[in-house]
């Protein structure tokens, strides 16, 4: 299903591995405070992120692995594009009824929209594996590239904000 791709997955699938150990890097940052507060925060900005870049990377492993039937590797793809979309709607939902406090006013789009239209455009596109390999390769690609950078955006963003606060994260 996926002849042709290797170059592709193997490039976007070690970048997601690269930044996810950049991720684990800047989380050794966060010291102090309201620990509740930063467990909540995690969870809608850090751990999404990671969620999708590990997805990416999976994913990127599954579609360079040999020999794989196409209704297998459209079931595993589907599995992990319903698990991605569940990350990225908790998210919005939680962002959306303001449940969790935003720094930003792109938080909303760039932590929540944008991650789930990509999640939803996997799952479209994994399930039109049984219909159309050939466009759901193409889409399975488009959809892992963008959650790809959304993910570098939102990891930016994230180191971005946690190095600026600095010491300011210890004291709550």
């Amino acid at each position: 299903m996926f002849e042709g791709w290797d170059s592709f997955y193997l490039l976007i699938g070690g970048a997601a591995g690269a930044l996810i150990g950049l991720l684990f890097i800047v989380v050794t940052l966060i010291r102090g405070g309201d620990a509740t507060m930063r467990l909540r925060n995690a969870s809608v900005y850090m751990t999404p992120t990671v969620a999708h870049l590990a997805m990416v990377l999976l994913l990127s492993a599954l579609a360079t692995a040999p020999h794989v039937p196409t209704a297998a590797a459209g079931v595993i793809f589907e599995v992990f594009a319903l698990a991605c979309l569940g990350f990225a709607a908790r998210a919005l939902i939680m962002l959306a009824s303001k449940a969790i406090r935003t720094t930003h006013w792109s938080d909303v789009w760039a932590y929540g929209a944008a991650p789930f239209t990509a999640c939803l455009a996997l799952t479209v596109s994994a399930a039109a594996t049984w219909v159309s390999p050939v466009w759901a390769t193409r889409g399975i690609a488009a959809s892992l590239m963008g959650l790809l950078l959304i993910a570098i955006r939102n990891a930016w963003d994230l180191v971005t904000w946690i190095s600026a606060k600095g010491d300011e994260l210890g004291k709550d």
